[in-house]
């Protein structure tokens, strides 16, 4: 897969800095992907992190992330479709070793919960 960065401005609703913040909570970093096929299409970067000696990407589909920020209270809750995708310089592949991505996912588990005890 092909990999161009770029970072967009996007309102996040859990900020309440006013229109000057600077706190980092707008910017979302977008990366467009191009398979094998010519298709393209925009991420948004979620986490990046190394794990057993690679490095992982954890993605959402651009749209599916600009819906989940303009979802108002009224609406039903949105679930963003996760893709992990293993990063080796600008090149991302889809992670189709379900049990790597199980550890991986457990292990991303377990720092989250670590985060919420400190």
């Amino acid at each position: 897969m092909f990999d161009e960065r770029e970072s967009n401005d996007s309102t996040n609703p859990d900020c309440d800095c006013g229109p000057d913040c600077d706190c980092g909570e707008h910017e979302i970093e977008v990366v467009e992907l191009e398979d094998e096929n010519g298709e393209k299409e925009e991420f948004v970067i979620l986490d990046e992190l190394d794990f057993e000696g690679r490095h992982f990407v954890i993605m959402a589909p651009f749209a599916e992330v600009q819906a989940f920020q303009e979802n108002t209270e009224d609406e039903p809750e949105i679930d963003l479709s996760i893709e992990i995708f293993e990063a080796d310089g600008e090149n991302f592949s889809i992670l189709e070793d379900e049990a790597l991505a199980k550890r991986l996912m457990e292990h991303l588990d377990k720092i989250s919960q670590e985060m919420e005890e400190e």
